[in-house]
Formats: structure tokens, C-alpha cells, sequence
């Protein structure tokens, strides 16, 4: 038994103030500024120290959590303990003393609440309900992450498995929390114990699965902002049935694999010349260029340039491509014969100056030229004159837009993928691009197309790479503007 008095005592504040400087005396004997000084085996073992402490923390938290929700019962009305402060729920209480998150909040009162004494209606004790859980809390071997993982799986299956099951499955699961299951002494993360508990979750009651599916098919869920964000960003987001999401994964995994990253080339040309063409290997903007090795040679050669996107740029790259090609199939209802239509409204002047901004119809926001030049790259383009009152003055013919037996030669021709190199977006979700832009006498022609993903679509219409035709397919080159910048070597 302890030494210490019980915090319960009239010494309990003495006690706690006693307690949290000593806290500050391990703060300051672990000296956290200076971690690097220890080797790797220390720095681990006392990591593992203040985790249990930490823990042990939480498990205090938790019994004290659920101690607050008691004294704020409903029933209680305005003498709760809640309502006494002026809060309508207990977790928003626990919330401002604790300075934890509204979910951190919620979650303790949960755990506490299922690992700690309770009391009937009458004031007799009950039992706790879970616990191995509570016990192994206490002792600082489990947090309250795996403590809630455990108590809400096994929740859900207590109201069909036997007392008995329920109580092997919560022992198995400490144990694996713990480290005495699995493998001896190494102990399953918070995240894994979840993935036990819903295996033991779902071998209990098996009968409720089917419930839940059909809960989960009810809650999906899509939504896709109207505005912009002042970033020019537009916002989706939802929840899909697990069998839509594994699909989605198969998806990005098999199109954004490591073995298939892009490497983007510079030219063949050589690459001692300047951008000015005086050929001294260096430029005169020393702002943002970097002089090239006495060899001549350019390391972005040797190196090639790897892709930067973050994973999450290129999950919503490949979205893009998704979108484009739904939008292309013949499968999608078409819109007075057309296929689904994105109305941009920009004025002669912009498009003269290729500069400003213009509006696209349905999103409140103005978007820039450059979003604007990329849609009408790869569009039917109907031009309609309106006068300055608004009114339609004139009419004009469809025009720009690479057919489906051109974008078939393209595929034929350049592959079944954007024809960036490595690149492993599906053509079928790929923009049409004029090499010679349509706006300075550009044929739509196979001969002056070629398919790339909307990123590298974005990339060639800003400038970063350049496409030229060399024996009748196309090549993509590093601008030269950009080419010697020293974040692309």
C-alpha cells in the first residue's frame, strides 16, 4: 500500500501541489532540450517511463471524468454540476478544467464511466463493467485510447455474446494491449487493439453485422461546396460503404505506386547554353538561377526531376482524372445531346491579354486565366457576344475540341497514359492539349495534339515543361526559363 496519504483527506491539495513539483523536478532532471546527448537506448526506455506516467495520468482523468458526469445528471436540474458552471453537457466542463478537446473530453467521461464504480438507482454498488480494463488503466499499462477502443467494441456486441465470452474477449485484448499476447513483451498499438476488438466484436455477434452494414449503407454521404475558398479552393467531402472505399484505395494504389513516380527530363539541347543563348552556362538573374558546373554539365540531367506532389496532391490529381473521364464516357447522360457541360463566362479583353480573371457558371467565385486557358484547351468552345447590357448579340460556331476517333489515334500513337513519361493516369482521363495553341493558329489535328493528366496539362499551360512534335510524337521538355532553378535539381 502507498505511503501517501489519500487525496480524499484534508491534505489531498497539499498532496497534488506536492506531486506536480516534483513533476517539474522529472522535467528538469530529464532535461528535454538536450535529448540529443542520450543514446538510443536510453532516449527509448525513457520515453517508455513518461508514457506510463502518462497513462497513469489519464487513468485518474478517466475515474475523475466520470465522476463529474455523475454530479451533473440531468435529474439533478440546476444543482448538477455542469449546470452550477454554467454548461449545459459534463464533457464541456471537463473540457475547460482539463484544457483537453471536446473529443478528448467525451472520450474520457466514456472510459471512466465503463472502468470505474457504480451505483444503482437505489445507491447499491454494481460491478464495473469492464474490468481487466480498468485494472490495467490504473496501473498505467494501457491508455485511454486502447481502454476506449476495447469498451466500444465489446459494447456493441454485449447485447447478444454470452457474460462469459465478453469477459474472455476483454481479457484477450488486455492482454494484447499489454504485450502478454501476441508476442511476449511487445505490446499492440492503441490502432491494432481497435482492429482486435472489432474482429472479437464481430465473432461475438455475428448477427449484428448485417445491422450495421445496412447502418453504414444509410450513412453514406457526399457533399461538394458552391463557393471557393478565398484560396480558390473548392470543398468536398462525405463517407462511403467500405466496399466503395477498398475499391477507391485499389484505385490510387495501383496509379500512384512508387515504381511508377514521374522523373521529368530537361531537353536534349545543350545544356551549357544559357537561357539568353550567349552560351556562358550561367544567367544573369542571379535572384533565382544558379551558375552550372565548369563541366558544363546540368545536374538536373544526370538526376532527372523527381515528382514533389505530396501524396494528397496526387490523390486529387488522379480524382481529376476520374471526373474527366465519367464526364467523357458515353454512359453519362448527356445535357441536350451533350455530355455534362461547364459554362465559362470571360470577357474579349482577358482572353486578348491572357491575364484576369473570368466566371465559371455555378461556382461563386471568380476564377484566374490560367484555370480558364486549361478548361478551354480541352473543350468545345461555343462563343456567345453579348452587349454591355448582358443581352445576346451573336452566336458563333462550335469549334477547338479534339473529337473521339482523334483522342483514339493519340492513344494509338503516344499509350494508354498520359503522355508525360512515367506517368500512369489512364488517357481515358486525360485532357487533349494543342502543342500549338488554338488561339495562335493551332489545327485541331492528331498531329498537333497529345493527352496528359490534369496536373501535367497545368504544368505545360503555366510554362514548367514544354511539348514539342519530334517524328510525330510528342516530347516533353523542362522550360528553359526554369530549367537552372535550384529547386529543380
Amino acid at each position: 500500500m502507498s505511503d501517501f496519504p489519500s487525496a480524499s483527506g484534508p491534505d489531498g491539495e497539499v498532496l497534488l501541489t506536492e506531486l506536480l513539483q516534483r513533476e517539474g523536478e522529472v522535467l528538469t532532471a530529464l532535461d528535454v532540450d538536450h535529448l540529443d546527448r542520450l543514446d538510443s537506448d536510453r532516449l527509448l526506455s525513457q520515453m517508455s517511463l513518461v508514457a506510463h506516467l502518462v497513462r497513469g495520468g489519464e487513468a485518474v482523468l478517466a475515474a475523475m471524468s466520470a465522476e463529474v458526469a455523475v454530479r451533473s445528471d440531468p435529474v439533478r436540474g440546476t444543482d448538477g454540476l455542469a449546470a452550477k458552471h454554467t454548461y449545459q453537457r459534463p464533457s464541456q466542463l471537463v473540457e475547460v478544467v482539463t484544457g483537453v478537446s471536446a473529443a478528448a473530453a467525451s472520450r474520457l467521461i466514456r472510459v471512466g464511466q465503463k472502468t470505474s464504480p457504480r451505483l444503482s438507482d437505489a445507491g447499491l454498488p454494481l460491478p464495473v463493467l469492464f474490468p481487466f480494463v480498468g485494472e490495467a488503466l490504473r496501473e498505467g499499462l494501457i491508455g485511454v485510447e486502447a481502454a476506449e477502443n476495447i469498451t466500444r467494441e465489446l459494447t456493441l456486441a454485449a447485447p447478444r455474446a454470452a457474460v462469459e465470452h465478453l469477459a474472455i474477449a476483454e481479457a484477450s485484448l488486455v492482454g494484447q494491449a499489454v504485450g502478454g499476447g501476441w508476442r511476449d513483451g511487445l505490446p499492440l498499438s492503441a490502432d491494432l487493439v481497435g482492429v482486435q476488438a472489432r474482429l472479437w466484436r464481430d465473432r461475438l455477434d455475428e448477427d449484428g453485422i448485417e445491422p450495421r452494414a445496412q447502418k453504414a449503407f444509410e450513412k453514406r454521404d457526399f457533399w461538394i461546396s458552391r463557393s471557393a475558398t478565398p484560396e480558390g479552393l473548392v470543398r468536398f467531402g462525405g463517407q462511403v460503404t467500405v466496399d466503395v472505399g477498398t475499391k477507391l484505395h485499389a484505385l490510387f494504389d495501383a496509379i500512384l505506386s512508387p515504381r511508377t513516380d514521374c522523373r521529368y527530363l530537361p531537353p536534349d539541347e545543350d545544356t551549357a547554353e544559357s537561357v539568353d543563348g550567349t552560351g556562358t552556362g550561367t544567367d544573369t538573374d542571379t535572384d533565382t538561377d544558379t551558375e552550372l558546373p565548369s563541366d558544363g554539365t546540368d545536374p538536373a540531367r544526370d538526376a532527372g526531376l523527381r515528382d514533389v506532389r505530396s501524396a494528397g496532391q496526387k490523390r486529387a490529381d488522379v480524382f481529376a482524372a476520374m471526373i474527366d473521364a465519367l464526364a467523357r464516357s458515353a454512359d453519362v447522360p448527356t445535357v441536350t445531346g451533350a455530355s455534362p457541360t461547364v459554362v465559362v463566362s470571360v470577357t474579349a479583353d482577358v482572353l486578348e491579354r491572357q491575364a484576369g480573371t473570368g466566371q465559371i457558371v455555378g461556382i461563386n467565385s471568380p476564377v484566374a486565366f490560367s484555370t480558364i486557358k486549361q478548361i478551354l484547351c480541352d473543350a468545345s468552345v461555343v462563343p456567345v457576344f453579348l452587349d454591355p447590357d448582358g443581352s445576346v448579340v451573336a452566336l458563333g460556331n462550335n469549334q477547338r475540341r479534339f473529337n473521339r476517333s482523334q483522342r483514339l489515334g493519340m492513344i494509338a500513337r503516344d499509350g494508354p497514359t498520359c503522355a508525360m513519361d512515367d506517368c500512369q493516369i489512364p488517357a481515358t482521363g486525360c485532357e487533349a492539349h494543342h502543342i500549338q495553341e488554338y488561339s495562335e493558329g493551332g489545327p485541331t489535328h492528331i498531329d498537333n495534339g497529345a493527352l496528359f493528366c490534369w496536373f501535367h496539362h497545368r504544368m505545360i499551360d503555366t510554362g514548367v515543361f514544354t511539348v514539342t512534335m519530334v517524328n510525330g510524337k510528342p516530347k516533353v521538355s523542362i522550360a528553359d526559363w526554369i530549367r537552372r532553378k535550384p529547386y529543380f535539381q
